[in-house]
């Protein structure tokens, strides 16, 4: 099992606390806060927001098998301070994942997220192919949705950005990825690939692009150069431990590309 370790220059996690983000490139970078909140039907939901007076588009993102919400850490906060509210679930079931979803934009405003400016979600690994699934299937975050404990649901993401996916095989277990049909709502995706990635090998986003365009969306595939299946999301594998490396460039580029997505979506 990969254990995520978050290094000494790693953002830290604290209640509303304020943190420097940026890549070292965009002096108009915002600083950060960070903060973790729960509700009765969710597990813990990191939250990182500009601190500065909003509104702002909405972020929701998921982590891969075995991690957590601040698994994120670093491309969270980096995306943050170019001026989005990012949520980022704890999840182990479709419940977890829903739930703070629906929690999330239902909190959104007490950290300046305004969802009328957008909605993104984004997926790393297992919660690329969880973010394509649940951003596409209109019964499952929306009102009524899947699951009636919690809230009642909200608007849909318009753009889903999902990073070095295993959409099909993981670890010698095989599974079916299968998106649903385009029911005509506007949605943009973009898949992100890693060309070096063993975890996830690229050909699975090949694939899972390809089925997208079968079933009526206009999927985009970006392959990352030098990309693996850790450093793509600030990350690197040191003994079986992920190891974070906040100032990664390739993880710079990905949130780059995410950052084009919702730009192009405009």
């Amino acid at each position: 099992m990969l254990k995520y370790v978050l290094a000494a220059a790693a953002m830290a996690i604290v209640p509303l606390g304020l943190v420097g983000c940026s890549d070292g490139n965009d002096d108009d970078a915002f600083a950060v806060t960070t903060t973790v909140v729960s509700h009765e039907t969710t597990q813990d939901i990191w939250v990182w927001a500009p601190d500065a007076e909003g509104p702002w588009p909405i972020i929701y993102a998921l982590h891969g098998t075995d991690g957590t919400g601040d698994g994120l850490a670093a491309t969270a906060g980096d995306l943050a301070s170019h001026g989005y509210v990012v949520f980022s679930p704890t999840w182990r079931s479709e419940m977890d994942a829903e739930c703070g979803y629906r929690y999330a934009l239902s909190i959104a405003d007490q950290f300046g997220g305004d969802p009328d400016l957008g909605i993104t979600g984004i997926g790393h690994s297992l919660g690329a192919s969880a973010n394509l699934v649940g951003g596409l299937d209109d019964a499952a975050y929306a009102a009524g949705g899947t699951f009636d404990e919690c809230f009642a649901g909200g608007p849909r993401a318009s753009v889903l950005v999902s990073i070095a996916g295993c959409y099909y095989q993981y670890q010698g277990n095989e599974f079916g990825f299968e998106p649903v049909p385009f029911s005509g709502r506007d949605v943009d995706i973009t898949l992100i690939a890693g060309d070096e990635d063993t975890e996830c090998e690229p050909w699975q986003s090949r694939d899972a692009t390809a089925e997208l365009d079968d079933v009526g969306y206009d999927a985009r595939l970006v392959e990352v150069e030098g990309g693996n299946h850790a450093n793509v999301v600030f990350y690197e594998i040191i003994d079986d431990e992920w190891v974070a490396v906040p100032d990664d460039p390739v993880g710079e580029g990905v949130v780059e590309i995410i950052l084009q997505a919702i730009d192009a979506s405009r």
